[in-house]
């Protein structure tokens, strides 16, 4: 959630009835606020036979040291499957305006590659009770094998807005960070020395595991206040050594009209693998397209209803595609109830079906 970026998120919520606070460039100096989201989650797997609930609370503070200075951190608590209580910062960042239009972010703070980690993550934002199939859950789990995850990392970066007209804007976000790292873990006897898919840690931590910094951002281009579209990229070398690198590249679409949302990322990964002293790339790329139908809109009999369609499909290895189907009622401005059904294809595994209902809402 980057100051800088306010116009992309009122694009991205326009749909929605309200914005979760007021422009953080609002907030007198010294003006402490709490903003935030929730939901309570029951959710029937077929293919672990499992149904339970779930509830997660994610408070957001902000703060203005000065006119040019705010701070801001996301907190999510949850519960594990153990009953124990979970605490895990999201993000912790400080914004230091150089002008009305370009920004410095420095602390933990969520990566500008493309949309979805950034600005519809939020369960009150995001139309469906599931992260999209080519991104890691977040507040949950999912039976495809995604592309990236949510993304945040610690480091610097710098967003522009350029004005080209009343309704034409572009947005630059560039970020450097410590970056993604090998997964480490013990390898177990019988255990090939790599696996077809070498396993990273997008997780943020105050260490790095090399001298090599990640590096990436994203440029977009939108028409206010019906669409906006954009291209980002991600750039890092995850070993020790130096020797083996990771690329993301993606491109993304926000369409609103007057009784509809269209929402939809492209991702091209490539990572290099270390087999027999040889380096090998291997490529997977994936893409998600999230339609809403605002049917009270254009029938006012229907009220505040929404019919929401989702299609996901990540290439091999570990491919698969997904059908998602949603009906969603809000209760006022700020608070979702939804019901949504999956199906998930896997080209290798148990094909699996969901069942959730979810009750969100912003704060």
């Amino acid at each position: 959630m980057n100051t800088p970026r306010l116009a992309l998120g009122l694009l991205a919520l326009w749909a929605t009835p309200c914005l979760l606070a007021a422009p953080y460039n609002e907030l007198p100096a010294g003006r402490f606020a709490l903003v935030g989201y929730g939901d309570v989650k029951y959710e029937s797997v077929d293919s672990s036979d499992q149904r339970a609930f779930s509830a997660r609370f994610v408070p957001i503070f902000l703060f203005s040291l000065s006119d040019r200075m705010h701070i801001e951190a996301e907190t999510e608590i949850s519960l594990d499957a153990e009953g124990e209580t979970e605490v895990e910062l999201e993000y912790a960042d400080i914004h230091y305006f150089l002008t009305d239009s370009s920004t410095l972010t420095a602390g933990k703070f969520l990566l500008p590659f493309g949309q979805f980690s950034a600005n519809w993550h939020p369960s009150w934002i995001n139309r469906s009770p599931w992260t999209p199939g080519i991104y890691g859950s977040h507040g949950g789990t999912q039976a495809m094998t995604p592309l990236l995850p949510v993304l945040s990392d610690v480091g610097v970066a710098f967003q522009q807005v350029m004005s080209l007209s009343d309704r034409q804007r572009i947005f630059l976000d560039v970020f450097l960070t410590n970056g993604v790292r090998a997964a480490e873990h013990e390898e177990e006897e019988g255990e090939e020395e790599m696996e077809e898919l070498p396993e990273l840690e997008f997780d943020a931590t105050n260490g790095d595991n090399n001298k090599n910094k990640a590096w990436g951002g994203r440029i977009g281009f939108a028409l206010l206040p019906t669409l906006e579209i954009g291209t980002s990229l991600y750039r890092a070398k995850y070993d020790e050594e130096e020797q083996l690198d990771f690329a993301a590249n993606g491109v993304d679409i926000n369409l609103i009209g007057q009784h509809y949302l269209v929402r939809g990322e492209y991702i091209e990964t490539e990572v290099d693998s270390m087999e027999e002293a040889e380096i090998h790339a291997i490529k997977r790329d994936g893409w998600f397209l999230q339609g809403t139908l605002q049917l009270g809109r254009l029938f006012p009999s229907m009220g505040p209803i929404e019919l929401v369609l989702e299609r996901a499909k990540v290439s091999e290895p570990m491919g698969s595609t997904r059908w998602a189907y949603g009906i969603n009622y809000w209760t006022d401005a700020r608070s979702v109830i939804k019901f949504a059904y999956e199906q998930t294809e896997l080209d290798d595994g148990t094909d699996d079906n969901r069942l959730a209902a979810q009750m969100s809402y912003g704060f």
